[in-house]
């Protein structure tokens, strides 16, 4: 056999090697793909960079509000406070009870029987009566003067407006107090 000089066969290794390396080089169409693929890519990571910078100064409007001093809030009124100029009778809140039911009211009134196991009294006039309950008010000492002492003074009571139950008290109107002024 004849022997093949080291000059040729470091030639054939290498044309060997460019057969090889040209069979796993991609083919410009593909090279193209990945091309595109990068820019589409690119082009994401862009608006997702687009879309945390402006949370980031979303963020910062944010903390820097939270950094403000608050501004003096306004002068609430007391739950005593009416929501009108004036208080209503019991005789002008019947007569227009429709323009009152689930309205916030303040009446003025003589009180009536006292129902103790209800925590209710009847506010009386000469048109009718308007039951007060007193059960949820939030001083129990008021509760208990009204449960126990004698009632002969006029009322105020500061309450929401709704129709009784049918439970035959012979009111018209029911009042949830929040308030109740002697």
């Amino acid at each position: 056999m004849a022997t093949v000089p080291g000059g040729v066969r470091r030639l054939i290794v290498m044309l060997m090697a460019l057969v090889f390396l040209s069979a796993c080089a991609p083919s410009n169409q593909a090279e193209e793909e990945l091309r595109k693929e990068i820019q589409a890519l690119k082009a994401q990571v862009a608006a997702a960079q687009e879309k945390l910078n402006q949370v980031q100064a979303g963020q910062q409007a944010i903390l820097a509000l939270l950094k403000q001093p608050a501004p003096p809030a306004a002068p609430m009124a007391a739950p005593s406070q009416p929501p009108g100029p004036e208080s209503l009778t019991v005789a002008e809140l019947l007569a227009s009870k429709d323009r009152y039911l689930g309205a916030r009211v303040r009446v003025k009134g003589m009180p009536g029987p006292v129902m103790v196991h209800h925590k209710s009294l009847m506010l009386k006039s000469p048109q009718g009566m308007v039951e007060v309950l007193f059960g949820n008010l939030t001083d129990p000492k008021l509760v208990q003067t009204l449960s126990s002492a004698t009632l002969d003074q006029p009322l105020t009571v500061l309450g929401v407006v709704n129709l009784p139950p049918a439970r035959g008290a012979g009111a018209q109107l029911q009042i949830n107090a929040e308030a109740v002024e002697f």
